[in-house]
C-alpha cells in the first residue's frame, strides 16, 4: 500500500483537479507515518489554505445525512458552479470482523461532477463517529486548493460531539425518531450544533418534532425572545428533489460561511409553504392512503355477501322443492308454510342475483347448441362451441358446470364464471382468437439493422407480428452510446441500440407499425417517454410517407394532424414504464421516484387527451419482481399493489378512470411453482371485484390483460438443452389459464441472447402446445379443477394479507420507504438459493441426476453459439449518433429548453417529448430532465 513507487510522481504542486493525486496522498494521511506525510504534504502544497472551511454533518445512524450531503453538493454547485468541493465521511468498523462497509457512496449523485471529491474511511480503532485520519486529510485537502471540505460521520449517539474538533461549522442531523421530548435534554448536539436540521419531516409527527427541538434549543442557548423562525433549525426532506427546506439549509448556511470564513457565495431564495415549513406533495393525497386496505376489505366482503346470497337462495330452491313435494302430497297446509317462507328468502334476494342465474342458464343452452356469438368494441363475432376430435367427440371449447344447486351455481358464477363475464376468473374474453395466437417473442441484439432482421425471420410465415423489443443497457438508462468505458461495453449487447429517431425507424423496417397484424411491445423503463415519443413518431412518419407516395405532396397542416391523430389512434402495442417495479426490483429507475411518477401521470394524460385506445402506456409488471427473487404470491401481491396504486396516481390528476384503464396491461412470470398456475386468474378476480365495486369503472377497465415470460430464473447452465422440457411446462401454465400472450425463454438464455436456431425452438413450444396438445384446445381447463380451486382462493387470501402489511406501512410508496418490498424480495430469494444448494429443492440436472464429472462438458469443451456485438457495430451506431447531434444541434438546444421550462411550469412534459424527439438524442432529453427533475438515489 506504501510502496514508494506508487507516490513517485507527488514531487511538486498539485491541484484538486488532480484526483487521482489527491487520493493518493489522503491514503499517505491514513496509512504513513508523521515525517513521511508532513515531507510530502511540503512537497505538494499548492495553497496556504486559509480560506477553506470546514463544515461537519453528524447526526444518528439513518437521519439521511448522505442524502442530505449530496443534496448540499447538488445546490453549492447549482449556484456556484467550479467550487471545488471535498468530502470525507466516516463509516463504523465492525469490531467483531474489523470490516467497514463504505456504502453511502452509490447514494451520491452529485459525484459526476468533477469538481466534487469522496473519500470514504473506516473509522478503524479511533472508537468514535470520525476516523483518525481526518485531520491529516482535512489537512490534505485545504493543501491542494479545495473551496469548502464537508466532513461526515458516521452515526452518533446523545453524548458524541466529536465532528466539532475538526469542523468550523457543524450540523446536526436528526429526525422524529429520537424518543420522548425529555431525551433531547441528553443529546450533546443540540449544545454544540451550528445548525440543527430535523430530516424526513414528511414522516407523521415531524411537525411536532420540530415545535419539541425549538423548544429544546432555546432552552439550551437561552434564547427564549428569538423567533422560531430565525432560530438555526431547518426542516427538510432531503429524499425530495429541489426540496424547499434544502434550499434553505443552504441558505443558512451559505451565510455562516460568508460571514465567519469570508466566502462569498451565492444561495437561490427557498420557496417554502404558506406556513414557512416545506411541504412534500405526496403522489397519493392523503385521503387516499389508505386504499390497498379498502381493495382488501372489498374483495373479502364480496365473498362474504357470495356465502350468504348462495344460502339464501339454496334455502329458497329448497323450499320451494319442499312445498311441491307437500302438494305433490296433498300436505296443502305444509304446503302453503313452505311456500310463504321460501317467498319471504326471494324477497331477501337481489333481482340482480336472479338475473346472474338466469343469463348463466341462457349462456348455457347457447354454448351447449355448439354456436354463439359475442361482441367485442361494437363488432358481433360469431364462433363455433365445440371442436371435432379425431375420435369424433365434438370438444366444448369452453366447459360449464351443470349443477342442480342454485347456490352452487351462484357461488360459481361469482367465483368463477364463464370466460369474458364478470369475474373474469377464467379469462377476460369468452373465446381465444384464432386468426393470432399469443406468441411474441422478445429479441434485441446489436444494431437497428440487425434485430430488424431478426424480427422479419421470428414473423416469418406467420399471419401477425407481434414484436418485442430488448433495448441494450445504456438506452435503458437514457445514455447516449458512446466511447465512455463503462457505456461502450454496453453498446449493442444483449439488447439493441436505440439513441435517435432514425435508429428507431430503421428498427422496423418492413413493418406496417398500423396494421392490424402488427402490435409492438417495448421493454424499456427508466427513461421511456423518449422511446416511446419516438416509436410514436416513427409510425406517424409511415403514414406521412404513404400519403406522399398516393399524393405526390406533402400533407398540408390539417392533413398532417390528421394524419397524426389517427396513427395514434390505431397503432398497437405496450410500453413497459413501470416506475414502481424499477424501485423495488430491477434498478433501472433513472430518476427520482416523484419525478417518474409525475412523468407517467403526463403520458397518461396524453393518452387520454388524444384518444389512444389500442396501445398500453404502461405494463405493471412482476416478471423483473420475480426474477429479483420474489416468490410467485408476493410477484403477484407487489404487482397488483402497484397497479392499483398508479389508478389512485391517475385519478389524483382528475384523469378520468374509464379512459385510462384501457391502456393499462400486465406482466407476470411464469416458473414451476404450483401458484403460477393461478396467478393469472387469481390477479383477474381480485382485479376487476376492486375495480368494479370500489372504483366504479366500467368492463374494460375491470378486465386485467397480461403477458406472460417464462421464468428466466429457471435457465440453468447445467444440462442446458432441458431448459426447453421447464419451458415447456411452463407455457402450459400460461395457456391453460388464458393468458393473453406468451413469450417462451430459449434454452441458451442462460448463457446470453439466443441464436435464431433456439429462438425456433422456443416458439415451436408455443405452436405445438396451442394447436397439436388436445388439452388445450379446451380453452378453460382449469375451471372445475378442485386443486386449481383450492390455490385460486389460497393464493387470493395471501395477497391480501400482504395488501393489508403495506397498508400498515403506509400503502407502496410508504413500503418503498422502509425497503418492504425489496426485504421480502431478497429473503424469499435466499430461501429458494438456500434450497438449491442444499438439494432440499430438486432441479433435475443441477442438484440430482447430475452427469459424472467425468463425462461433464470442460471449458474448452464449450462450443456453444452465442450471439455478441463487435467493436465495429458499436462504433458504427456511435458515429451516427454523433452524426444525428450533430446535424440537429441548433433544434435540439431550442427543444432542450423548451422541455426544462415545460418541467419547472409543471406542464406536459410528453407532449413536448413528441415534438423534440424528432432532433433530439436520448441522452440528451436524459441530461435535461436530470436538471429539472433529479435523479434516482439508490439504496444498498
Amino acid at each position: 500500500l506504501l510502496d514508494p513507487k506508487r507516490f513517485q510522481k507527488l514531487n511538486g504542486p498539485i491541484t484538486a483537479d488532480n484526483q487521482g493525486a489527491v487520493a493518493k496522498l489522503l491514503t499517505l494521511a491514513e496509512n504513513a507515518d508523521k515525517k513521511t506525510f508532513n515531507e510530502t504534504l511540503n512537497i505538494i502544497r499548492s495553497n496556504d489554505g486559509l480560506n477553506c472551511p470546514v463544515v461537519g454533518l453528524t447526526g444518528t445512524g439513518g437521519a439521511g445525512k448522505s442524502s442530505l450531503t449530496d443534496e448540499l453538493m447538488l445546490r453549492i454547485q447549482r449556484d456556484n458552479p467550479g467550487t471545488k468541493i471535498a468530502l470525507l465521511a466516516t463509516d463504523p468498523t465492525r469490531k467483531r470482523t474489523g470490516g467497514a462497509l463504505l456504502g453511502d457512496r452509490i447514494r451520491m449523485n452529485s459525484l459526476s461532477d468533477d469538481n466534487l471529491f469522496m473519500r470514504s474511511f473506516a473509522s478503524r480503532d479511533s472508537g468514535r463517529e470520525i476516523a483518525d485520519c481526518i485531520g491529516r486529510s482535512i489537512e490534505v485537502c485545504k493543501a491542494v486548493g479545495f473551496d469548502i471540505i464537508i466532513v461526515e460521520t458516521s452515526g452518533i449517539g446523545q453524548g458524541n460531539d466529536a465532528i466539532t474538533e475538526v469542523a468550523d461549522i457543524s450540523l446536526y442531523i436528526t429526525t422524529r425518531e429520537y424518543g420522548a421530548p425529555s431525551q433531547l435534554e441528553k443529546l450533546q448536539m443540540l449544545d454544540s450544533a451550528d445548525i440543527v436540521v430535523l430530516n424526513k419531516f414528511d414522516r407523521p409527527g415531524a411537525e411536532d418534532a420540530l415545535i419539541e427541538i425549538r423548544k429544546q434549543f432555546k432552552r439550551n442557548k437561552e434564547m427564549w425572545d428569538v423567533n422560531d423562525s430565525e432560530l438555526p433549525i431547518v426542516p427538510t426532506v432531503a429524499s425530495q428533489f429541489a426540496d424547499a427546506g434544502v434550499d434553505q439549509l443552504w441558505q443558512k448556511l451559505s451565510l455562516l460561511l460568508n460571514r465567519n470564513h469570508g466566502k462569498k457565495f451565492v444561495s437561490t431564495e427557498p420557496i417554502m409553504g404558506n406556513d414557512g415549513l416545506p411541504s412534500r406533495i405526496s403522489p397519493i393525497p392523503s385521503e387516499r392512503q389508505g386504499y390497498l386496505a379498502e381493495v382488501s376489505s372489498y374483495i373479502r366482503n364480496y365473498h362474504l355477501k357470495t356465502k350468504k346470497m348462495a344460502s339464501k337462495i339454496r334455502e329458497c330452491q329448497q323450499l320451494e322443492a319442499a312445498a311441491k313435494l307437500m302438494k305433490s302430497k296433498d300436505n296443502k297446509n305444509i304446503a302453503k308454510m313452505l311456500s310463504e317462507e321460501a317467498s319471504i328468502i326471494r324477497l331477501e334476494i337481489p333481482e340482480t342475483t336472479w338475473n346472474e342465474i338466469d343469463e348463466f342458464n341462457i349462456k348455457v343452452e347457447q354454448y351447449r347448441s355448439g354456436a354463439t356469438n359475442y361482441t367485442v368494441r361494437d363488432k358481433d363475432i360469431a364462433v363455433k362451441t365445440t371442436r371435432t376430435t379425431l375420435s369424433g367427440l365434438d370438444l366444448p371449447r369452453v366447459a360449464l358446470p351443470d349443477f342442480s344447486d342454485w347456490g352452487d351455481t351462484l357461488e360459481w358464477i361469482r367465483k368463477e364464471n364463464i370466460p369474458g363475464s364478470f369475474p373474469y376468473t377464467g379469462g377476460v374474453f369468452p373465446f381465444k382468437r384464432q386468426d393470432e395466437l399469443p406468441v411474441r417473442m422478445f429479441a434485441g441484439e446489436g444494431s437497428a439493422e440487425r434485430t430488424n432482421k431478426r424480427y422479419h425471420f421470428l414473423s416469418k410465415d406467420q399471419d401477425f407480428n407481434r414484436l418485442s423489443v430488448a433495448f441494450d443497457s445504456p438506452s435503458l438508462y437514457g445514455n447516449d452510446p458512446k466511447e465512455r468505458l463503462d457505456i461502450f461495453g454496453k453498446v449493442c449487447e444483449s439488447g439493441v441500440s436505440i439513441s435517435t429517431i432514425d435508429e428507431m425507424e430503421k428498427l422496423f423496417e418492413g413493418f406496417d407499425l398500423c396494421a392490424a397484424n402488427t402490435s409492438v411491445s417495448k421493454t424499456i423503463n427508466g427513461n421511456y417517454w423518449w422511446h416511446l415519443a419516438a416509436f410514436f413518431n416513427v409510425a406517424i412518419r409511415q403514414q406521412v410517407k404513404k400519403f406522399e407516395d398516393v399524393n405526390s405532396r406533402k400533407p398540408s397542416e390539417d392533413e398532417y394532424d390528421n394524419i397524426k391523430s389517427r396513427t395514434l389512434k390505431t397503432v398497437r402495442g405496450t410500453v413497459q414504464a413501470d416506475q414502481l417495479k424499477e424501485s423495488m426490483g430491477q434498478n433501472t429507475l433513472v430518476f427520482n421516484l416523484d419525478t417518474a411518477l409525475r412523468m407517467m401521470g403526463d403520458v397518461a394524460e396524453f393518452y387520454v387527451n388524444n384518444d389512444i385506445r389500442n396501445h398500453y402506456f404502461v405494463s405493471i409488471s412482476g416478471y423483473h419482481i420475480a426474477e429479483a427473487g420474489a416468490n410467485p404470491i408476493s410477484q403477484a401481491a407487489l404487482t397488483l399493489s402497484n397497479g392499483l396504486t398508479y389508478v389512485e396516481l391517475f385519478r389524483s390528476r382528475g384523469l378520468d378512470a374509464n379512459k385510462f384503464l384501457r391502456n393499462f396491461s400486465w406482466f407476470f412470470s411464469n416458473g414451476m411453482d404450483p401458484e403460477y398456475a393461478v396467478i393469472g386468474r387469481v390477479c383477474r378476480r381480485i382485479w376487476s371485484i376492486a375495480m368494479r365495486d370500489l372504483y366504479e369503472v366500467d368492463e374494460r377497465g375491470q378486465k386485467l390483460k397480461y403477458h406472460i415470460q417464462s421464468s428466466g430464473r429457471s435457465l440453468h447452465a447445467q444440462e442446458y438443452t432441458w431448459n426447453d422440457y421447464r419451458t415447456t411446462l411452463q407455457a402450459l401454465y400460461a395457456l391453460a389459464d388464458n393468458a393473453n400472450s406468451l413469450h417462451t425463454n430459449s434454452r441458451d438464455e442462460a448463457f446470453g441472447t439466443p441464436t435464431e436456431d433456439t429462438v425456433r425452438d422456443a416458439v415451436a413450444i408455443q405452436l405445438i402446445l396451442s394447436k397439436e396438445y388436445g388439452w388445450l384446445q379446451n380453452e378453460n381447463p382449469l375451471q372445475g379443477s378442485y386443486i386449481a380451486g383450492w390455490l385460486t382462493d389460497s393464493v387470493e387470501n395471501e395477497i391480501l394479507k400482504i395488501f393489508e402489511e403495506m397498508h400498515r406501512r403506509g400503502g407502496v410508496l410508504g413500503s418503498l420507504e422502509v425497503n418492504y418490498q425489496r426485504n421480502r424480495i431478497q429473503d424469499e430469494s435466499m430461501i429458494y438459493e438456500h434450497k438449491k444448494h442444499s438439494g432440499e429443492l430438486p432441479i433435475i440436472g443441477v442438484n440430482m441426476f447430475e452427469e459424472d464429472a467425468n463425462s461433464s462438458l470442460s471449458v474448452e469443451g464449450f462450443n456453444i453459439e452465442v450471439t455478441r456485438s463487435d467493436k465495429t457495430e458499436r462504433m458504427m451506431v456511435i458515429d451516427r449518433n454523433t452524426t444525428f447531434k450533430e446535424t440537429h444541434r441548433k433544434k435540439s438546444d431550442e427543444g432542450l429548453a423548451k422541455l426544462k421550462k415545460v418541467a419547472r411550469e409543471g406542464g406536459n412534459l410528453f407532449e413536448v417529448m413528441m415534438e423534440i424527439v424528432e432532433y433530439c438524442t436520448v441522452g440528451q432529453v436524459t441530461q435535461a430532465l436530470f436538471e429539472t427533475g433529479g435523479k434516482f438515489r439508490r439504496n444498498m
